[in-house]
């Protein structure tokens, strides 16, 4: 009796998967599953960003101040070189543009919404810790004294000690309470967030470490780069930060940037750096050969040696599947596909060999299981 695994009626597909009788309802149900597996994601960022919101409403600590310091005693810069809008504008919609039309290019719909995902969740945690750290800590920024407007007739501290805000003129209060968010720099934070994951999406996708040396691609990187910095330096040109305030928030931003990146793309050294990880639901109709031995291949590799293909002395190589050694010569066996791990950092990606060499197909760019054609050895 045949081995039902070495029958040739077996129900596979092209790619080595199970043959179901409605593949487009289970492509349907995939979907559906992978959409509310990461709908609560979105969703938490949404609500990432309305904390955000609400802290930049609150009233938070007001540190004392000395009244002789003349760091803080500089002018009040309206309007500001770069304002909110324009930088929302500049790292949060210019790069989601820049991902979205990358995608639209390589016809991956999956690599489009990882990389959005990724962006908005690193500028919301960025903003949300900076906002947080800004009402804690206090820092009188800059122009604090012209925001403050002190009384003419108050040249020094009280003795043995500092000047507290009440002293302040100012009868608009939330000029005031803006007074007191120096530390960190919010607009570092969120510039360098987003043209740092940019950075880093840019050369990935561009595969800069492929040891081609393109000059071009590192010109390219440089203009995310001049961004976030000609943002930030304009933070201390109009006043409104320290340098210390604009360094943190930047290392703040770049930190923020790498981890959300890292949460869906492998790193960049990785020779698969260019695609996202796939999805958390599996493509059910596939068989995971990297999970699995090739029985077939086994059970003809027993029959064989039991016939005496197989004859003693023989180098015996296995790539997932069986390759017999007969007076001293390597005979590969027709029509057999191989397996081999393509490591992209934390994760293993993989693609189904189905004899295309392993280019890309069809499938959204989830980051598929892959596997490598084995490769024909000479004597």
């Amino acid at each position: 009796m045949p081995l039902p695994f070495l029958s040739s009626k077996s129900p596979t597909t092209s790619r080595g998967g199970r043959v179901t009788n409605d593949m487009s309802t289970t492509k349907r149900s995939r979907r559906m599953r992978i959409f509310l597996s990461y709908a609560p994601d979105w969703a938490l960022t949404i609500v990432l960003w309305g904390v955000f919101y609400l802290l930049d409403k609150v009233n938070g600590y007001r540190r004392l101040f000395d009244i002789t310091d003349t760091s803080l005693a500089h002018p009040h810069a309206d309007p500001e070189r770069v304002p909110v809008w324009l930088l929302g504008v500049l790292c949060g919609a210019v790069p989601a543009a820049i991902i979205i039309f990358t995608a639209a290019i390589r016809r991956t719909f999956w690599d489009a919404q990882s990389g959005l995902l990724g962006l908005i969740l690193g500028l919301g945690l960025v903003a949300t810790f900076t906002n947080i750290v800004k009402i804690t800590v206090g820092r009188p920024r800059p122009d604090f004294f012209a925001r403050c407007i002190l009384p003419d007739d108050l040249t020094a501290n009280p003795i043995h000690g500092l000047t507290s805000w009440t002293v302040c003129t100012q009868t608009d209060d939330s000029q005031l309470q803006e007074g007191f968010r120096s530390f960190p720099s919010g607009h570092s934070s969120f510039a360098w967030s987003g043209m740092w994951y940019l950075i880093l999406y840019l050369a990935a996708k561009m595969r800069i470490n492929n040891r081609t040396g393109y000059t071009y691609k590192s010109w390219l990187l440089l203009a995310p780069l001049s961004c976030a910095s000609l943002i930030t330096i304009s933070r201390t040109m109009d006043y409104r930060h320290h340098a210390t305030d604009v360094i943190a928030g930047s290392l703040i931003g770049i930190a923020g940037a790498w981890y959300s990146y890292r949460q869906y793309y492998p790193p960049i050294s990785s020779p698969q750096s260019y695609k996202p990880y796939p999805p958390r639901i599996p493509k059910d109709e596939e068989i995971p050969l990297h999970h699995r031995p090739n029985r077939r291949s086994s059970a003809e590799h027993m029959l064989g040696s039991s016939n005496g293909i197989i004859e003693g002395g023989s180098h015996h190589h296995t790539s997932g599947s069986s390759q017999g050694t007969t007076n001293g010569q390597l005979l590969a066996t027709e029509g057999r596909q191989g397996w081999s791990t393509v490591d992209i950092g934390d994760r293993g990606a993989y693609e189904v060999g189905n004899g295309n060499g392993g280019g890309r197909d069809n499938d959204y760019g989830e980051g598929k299981e892959t596997v490598q054609r084995p490769v024909e050895r000479t004597v």
